[in-house]
């Protein structure tokens, strides 16, 4: 009947998600922080997946440590011969300057002695471009084999590497443009004041703006970076009137001509292995003539001393080129 029909048939309840808000937002709420608790970096997971993987495979730490040592070898190899070609050069610019200034003053003339000197002191410094470009090649091979492992760590560990060698080569531009800077920013802070701190400019603001990791920023550093270093040391010592606060620091323009090359690294490597055989005569034999000409003549070298024809020698302060 349609009595029976009726008991036997049950209705469905009716649910309505209006009325029900706060039961709605609390699943949602709930799902979100799963889904974050998911996405979370946990540390402690991290280094037990890469013990577990150096474990299963012993030959990865070995791979690692021979990445960093090959790049710490070139980075102090770089630095060091960085290091000597400024200071080398440092060196003849502050002998060049006392010689003008005498040469202004009137205490010294100039002389077939004198041409000879700045020739070999200019052909000393004809290389210095190139060892400057070669150390900041190897210094970018050399951050780039030191960060080079951490891109396998971040593989294994999980997280995205797929951008990691794009940002390692990356950071080994940014990393030998600021050291080159420091180191010839330090060798020159005595000499040329101005220089070493456009210098010093440079590397400190990339020390402070490209680790933040902003791409605003870093490239802002890059493109001022190369445009003052443009305008203080190639634009401004070509213009007529050049101001005093503007220091040359040395040649720093490389010619592309492969027989510029060859002259240049010829010249610099003779007049290198002349300064050597100078300082290693020095060394050996200059002692040994000074102990000898003492021991002959003792009253010569002391001053207001009386020689054997009666004349007193007198102590005078003389410069040689």
């Amino acid at each position: 009947t349609t009595g029976d029909e009726g008991q036997g048939t049950q209705e469905q309840p009716h649910i309505n998600l209006r009325s029900h808000p706060q039961g709605l937002s609390d699943a949602n709420e709930t799902t979100h922080e799963e889904a974050d608790e998911d996405s979370q970096f946990n540390a402690r997971e991290a280094a037990a997946t890469l013990q577990d993987y150096v474990d299963k495979h012993p030959g990865f730490a070995a791979d690692a440590a021979t990445w960093l040592v090959v790049g710490m070898l070139l980075f102090a190899a770089s630095v060091l011969v960085l290091l000597f070609s400024e200071v080398r050069v440092v060196l003849v610019v502050r002998e060049q300057d006392f010689r003008h200034q005498m040469l202004r003053e009137g205490s010294m003339q100039e002389t077939q002695n004198l041409e000879k000197v700045e020739q070999k002191e200019a052909g000393s410094q004809a290389a210095r471009p190139y060892v400057t470009g070669a150390c900041m090649i190897l210094l970018f091979i050399a951050i780039v084999c030191i960060l080079k492992p951490f891109c396998n760590v971040l593989d294994i560990i999980g997280l995205p590497s797929s951008n990691c060698f794009l940002t390692v080569g990356f950071g080994g531009f940014v990393g030998s443009v600021v050291v080159t800077t420091l180191v010839m920013g330090m060798c020159w802070s005595c000499t040329r004041g101005w220089a070493a701190f456009v210098l010093l400019l440079i590397a400190f603001a990339g020390i402070v703006l490209c680790p933040t990791g902003i791409p605003f920023l870093v490239v802002l550093w890059m493109i001022l970076s190369a445009g003052l270093f443009l305008f203080y040391f190639i634009y401004l010592p070509e213009t007529d009137d050049c101001p005093e606060w503007c220091q040359s620091i040395g040649p720093l323009k490389a010619s592309m001509n492969p027989e510029d090359w060859k002259r240049d690294f010829t010249s610099s490597a003779n007049a290198s292995f002349e300064d050597i055989r100078a300082l290693a005569s020095n060394i050996t034999g200059g002692s040994k003539e000074s102990e000898a000409s003492s021991m002959s003549s003792p009253a010569a070298n002391t001053p207001g001393a009386e020689s054997k024809d009666g004349t007193i020698n007198k102590a005078r302060n003389t410069t040689s080129v």
